[in-house]
């Protein structure tokens, strides 16, 4: 990679003296700067992508500016201390402004502070200037764009990716910055129960004025998150026929008569033409009574069919309906998952757990509720209701 000074049309010669390596900090091997050609007020730069001491290690960024640990060091008296930086993601490079002050041109369009645009080889990178200069104070790039891996070996991520140029940014208002920390306190409180619903209720509309102040739009997750409906489930895959050997070995694998199992992949058997006719299921094992067996069975009593018993409609309610109309402040939903991994219904519950008017203790301890006040609002709930 090249940044040669617009008005140059090759690089500077290595015999001539004026190249030095290994500039910035932290400095990399390969990297080499050249002191400004007479008539010129920026530097040439160029970095050996496949030398041997950086093509098998993560690919390093690199700082535009005149402050002391740039690697492309510019004049202090024309150029602030951090201009722009240069990254490289999978064999592509990227420029990224530092400072909304100063900002920089590609081919003559302004980047935005903070936000990553491609380099392609030959484009005009326009830097911006303290003062008058009495050279150019644009740099063209050139990159090699093939795909050989001998001419870019750096296949490993960057040094961390995850790194954003936050440190060479301004410095939040203060309004905002007092808001974040209202905010951790609001969750801290909330983690020790001393924040009711309508207070966190308050607290957002109190935290969307601020925002908007300052130009930042907030949606709600009811109307971007629960209320969207569901990607449709896939069209299911075909079956497909099988090798005879594995049909084979799949009839032989059957389950045992008397096992309410289906067959395995019987689609799969069925589009290769085999039988998947399932067996009856009922065991029958032949019984053989003698005469002093038949004397001692009681005869047998002949039961009226009994009609089943009403269920209280109470309890046909779903678990999530349930815990929603216990209270209306809705904490009760935070043992939800609890609940619905452990218990089918809440008539199994009911039927589990209730008795001569008291709820047994076990169930709190499968729910994993450990709040007396929560405890007795369900107890207070299954008497009244059951």
């Amino acid at each position: 990679m090249w940044l040669i000074p617009v008005g140059l049309t090759e690089p500077s010669s290595w015999t001539d003296g004026g190249w030095f390596e290994k500039p910035g900090h932290p400095c990399f091997d390969g990297c080499w700067i050249h002191v400004p050609c007479k008539g010129q007020c920026l530097p040439e730069f160029h970095l050996v992508e496949d030398h041997d001491k950086i093509k098998d290690e993560p690919f390093p960024e690199l700082y535009v500016g005149s402050g002391p640990d740039c690697h492309v060091r510019l004049d202090p008296k024309l150029f602030p201390a951090r201009v722009c930086r240069f990254l490289k993601r999978k064999n592509v490079w990227y420029i990224e402004t530092l400072h909304p002050n100063h900002q920089v041109s590609l081919q003559g369009a302004t980047l935005e502070t903070g936000r990553r645009s491609r380099l392609n080889n030959g484009e005009v990178i326009g830097l911006p200037a303290l003062r008058a200069a009495n050279g150019t104070t644009s740099y063209r790039i050139e990159i090699d764009d093939s795909e050989d891996k001998d001419t870019h070996p750096n296949r490993y991520p960057t040094r961390f990716p995850c790194r954003s140029s936050l440190l060479d940014a301004p410095e939040a208002p203060e309004e905002l910055r007092r808001l974040a920390w209202q905010t951790d306190q609001m969750r801290r409180r909330s983690e020790n129960d001393q924040v009711r619903v309508a207070d966190w209720s308050n607290f957002s509309q109190y935290v969307k004025q601020h925002y908007l102040r300052h130009g930042i739009q907030c949606t709600s997750w009811k109307e971007t998150g629960r209320g969207t409906p569901w990607d449709p489930k896939p069209p299911s895959f075909p079956a497909r026929p099988l090798p005879p050997w594995i049909c084979e070995l799949l009839q032989d694998e059957r389950p045992v008569s008397g096992v309410g199992r289906p067959l395995p992949f019987a689609s799969s058997l069925r589009a290769s033409g085999m039988d998947c006719t399932e067996e009856p299921t009922d065991i029958c094992v032949p019984v053989v009574e003698t005469q002093e067996s038949v004397a001692a069975t009681p005869p047998e009593e002949t039961e009226v069919a009994s009609e089943p018993a009403e269920v209280n409609p109470h309890l046909l309610m779903s678990i999530h309906d349930w815990l929603e109309s216990i209270d209306d402040s809705l904490f009760m939903l935070q043992y939800y998952d609890r609940v619905i991994s452990n218990f089918d219904s809440l008539k199994q519950i009911h039927d589990i757990y209730f008795h001569a008017g008291r709820l047994d203790a076990g169930f709190f301890v499968a729910a994993g509720i450990t709040k007396l006040g929560h405890k007795r609002i369900i107890e207070k709930w299954f008497r009244e209701k059951c």
